[in-house]
């Protein structure tokens, strides 16, 4: 990994990041992230995507989509091989 900074923002290259999150971990939710919840459940969406079951009601795993889990989705690269 390499480290670049920048003033004091400091940017690491990353090519793979883990996490392991079960059952009965705590996550902050809410608008300003100060409600803390326990994981009940984790399960997956209709977009393939995961959703953690909060004490405090069904939360999007990540806030962005990550379209390898998407069943049957093309790659902008598939798209435009697609229109020539």
């Amino acid at each position: 990994m390499a480290a670049t900074s920048y003033g004091n923002i400091t940017k690491i290259d990353m090519k793979t990041y883990q996490i392991e999150i079960k059952v009965g971990d705590t996550v902050e939710v809410g608008r300003f992230r100060n409600v803390i919840a326990k994981i009940k459940d984790i399960s997956i969406d209709d977009n393939g995507q995961p959703v953690i079951i909060t004490s405090k009601g069904p939360k999007k795993l990540f806030s962005c989509r990550l379209s390898k889990l998407t069943p049957g989705a093309k790659t902008p690269r598939q798209i435009l091989k697609e229109k020539r």
